[in-house]
Protein backbone atom coordinates (compact mmCIF):
# COMPACT_ATOMS: atom_id res chain seq x y z
CA UNK A 1 0.00 0.00 0.00
CA UNK A 2 1.59 3.36 -1.23
CA UNK A 3 2.70 5.86 1.69
CA UNK A 4 0.33 8.71 1.81
CA UNK A 5 3.51 10.89 0.63
CA UNK A 6 4.44 8.22 -2.12
CA UNK A 7 4.14 11.21 -4.88
CA UNK A 8 6.58 13.13 -3.38
CA UNK A 9 8.54 9.94 -2.56
CA UNK A 10 8.53 9.10 -6.23
CA UNK A 11 10.00 12.14 -7.26
CA UNK A 12 12.83 12.02 -5.26
CA UNK A 13 13.40 8.71 -6.21
CA UNK A 14 13.02 9.54 -9.74
CA UNK A 15 15.75 12.31 -9.45
CA UNK A 16 17.68 10.20 -7.33
CA UNK A 17 18.59 7.49 -9.99
CA UNK A 18 18.32 10.57 -12.80
CA UNK A 19 22.00 9.82 -13.79
CA UNK A 20 22.63 6.33 -12.04
CA UNK A 21 23.66 4.37 -14.88
CA UNK A 22 22.19 0.64 -15.57
CA UNK A 23 23.96 -2.17 -13.35
CA UNK A 24 23.07 -5.86 -13.10
CA UNK A 25 22.43 -6.23 -9.47
CA UNK A 26 22.30 -2.22 -8.69
CA UNK A 27 20.11 -0.79 -10.97
CA UNK A 28 18.94 -3.16 -13.63
CA UNK A 29 15.47 -3.01 -14.71
CA UNK A 30 14.09 -5.13 -12.07
CA UNK A 31 15.44 -3.80 -8.94
CA UNK A 32 14.50 -0.05 -10.71
CA UNK A 33 11.34 -0.89 -10.41
CA UNK A 34 11.07 -2.58 -6.90
CA UNK A 35 13.53 -0.14 -5.52
CA UNK A 36 10.68 2.42 -6.93
CA UNK A 37 7.94 0.52 -4.98
CA UNK A 38 10.02 0.07 -1.73
CA UNK A 39 10.46 4.31 -1.83
CA UNK A 40 6.24 4.56 -2.06
CA UNK A 41 5.29 1.43 -0.13
CA UNK A 42 8.34 1.11 2.75
CA UNK A 43 8.39 -2.91 1.32
CA UNK A 44 10.88 -4.04 -0.71
CA UNK A 45 9.27 -6.37 -3.10
CA UNK A 46 12.78 -7.82 -4.19
CA UNK A 47 14.25 -8.49 -1.19
CA UNK A 48 14.43 -11.91 -1.48
CA UNK A 49 16.06 -12.15 -4.93
CA UNK A 50 19.01 -9.18 -3.90
CA UNK A 51 22.32 -10.33 -4.01
CA UNK A 52 23.19 -10.69 -8.06
CA UNK A 53 25.49 -9.22 -10.22
CA UNK A 54 25.89 -10.52 -13.20
CA UNK A 55 23.63 -10.62 -16.36
CA UNK A 56 23.91 -14.32 -16.17
CA UNK A 57 22.69 -14.61 -12.21
CA UNK A 58 19.36 -12.03 -13.27
CA UNK A 59 18.69 -14.02 -15.99
CA UNK A 60 19.00 -17.16 -13.91
CA UNK A 61 16.71 -15.73 -11.23
CA UNK A 62 14.14 -14.60 -14.33
CA UNK A 63 13.81 -18.26 -15.73
CA UNK A 64 13.35 -19.93 -12.45
CA UNK A 65 10.49 -17.70 -11.40
CA UNK A 66 9.04 -18.94 -15.40
CA UNK A 67 9.94 -15.06 -17.07
CA UNK A 68 9.82 -12.01 -16.02
CA UNK A 69 5.62 -11.00 -16.46
CA UNK A 70 5.48 -14.62 -13.75
CA UNK A 71 8.15 -13.23 -11.44
CA UNK A 72 6.81 -9.26 -11.34
CA UNK A 73 3.51 -11.30 -10.91
CA UNK A 74 4.86 -13.51 -7.56
CA UNK A 75 5.93 -9.77 -6.44
CA UNK A 76 3.26 -7.39 -7.24
CA UNK A 77 0.01 -9.61 -7.57
CA UNK A 78 -2.27 -10.00 -10.67
CA UNK A 79 -1.28 -7.76 -13.26
CA UNK A 80 -4.30 -5.23 -14.81
CA UNK A 81 -3.51 -4.35 -18.71
CA UNK A 82 -1.65 -1.32 -19.03
CA UNK A 83 -4.29 0.96 -20.37
CA UNK A 84 -4.96 1.26 -16.37
CA UNK A 85 -0.90 2.27 -15.79
CA UNK A 86 -0.90 5.53 -13.48
CA UNK A 87 2.11 7.29 -12.14
CA UNK A 88 4.35 4.99 -10.18
CA UNK A 89 2.75 2.07 -11.67
CA UNK A 90 5.35 -0.82 -12.16
CA UNK A 91 5.05 -1.61 -16.38
CA UNK A 92 6.22 -4.92 -18.44
CA UNK A 93 7.73 -3.61 -22.12
CA UNK A 94 9.67 -4.82 -24.87
CA UNK A 95 12.32 -2.96 -26.27
CA UNK A 96 14.94 -4.43 -29.02
CA UNK A 97 13.14 -7.52 -28.31
CA UNK A 98 13.26 -8.10 -24.72
CA UNK A 99 11.02 -7.52 -21.89
CA UNK A 100 12.02 -5.34 -19.43
CA UNK A 101 10.31 -3.79 -16.44
CA UNK A 102 10.04 -0.01 -15.67
CA UNK A 103 7.82 2.37 -14.12
CA UNK A 104 4.69 4.35 -15.03
CA UNK A 105 5.79 8.23 -15.01
CA UNK A 106 2.38 8.89 -16.21
CA UNK A 107 2.74 9.14 -19.98
CA UNK A 108 5.39 6.56 -20.64
CA UNK A 109 7.58 4.41 -18.96
CA UNK A 110 10.75 5.20 -17.02
CA UNK A 111 13.80 2.58 -16.32
CA UNK A 112 17.42 2.80 -16.26
CA UNK A 113 19.24 3.57 -19.22
CA UNK A 114 23.10 3.32 -20.02
CA UNK A 115 23.52 6.89 -18.95
CA UNK A 116 20.59 7.13 -15.95
CA UNK A 117 17.03 7.17 -16.78
CA UNK A 118 15.88 6.01 -20.28
CA UNK A 119 12.39 7.17 -21.30
CA UNK A 120 10.16 4.22 -23.01
CA UNK A 121 6.92 4.69 -24.70
CA UNK A 122 3.68 3.05 -22.82
CA UNK A 123 2.41 1.70 -26.43
CA UNK A 124 4.94 -1.14 -26.02
CA UNK A 125 3.79 -1.99 -22.36
CA UNK A 126 1.94 -5.60 -22.45
CA UNK A 127 1.45 -5.77 -18.83
CA UNK A 128 1.24 -3.18 -15.44
CA UNK A 129 1.11 -3.96 -12.01
CA UNK A 130 -0.88 -1.35 -9.74
CA UNK A 131 1.30 -0.26 -6.52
Amino acid sequence: MRRQDWNMRFAEFARSRASMPFEWGKNDCCLFAADCVAAMTDVDPAAEMRGYSTALAANRLVHAEGGLQAMATRFLGVPVSPKFAAVGDVVLLENEGRQLLGVCNGTSVVGPGPDGLAVLSMEAAAAAWKV
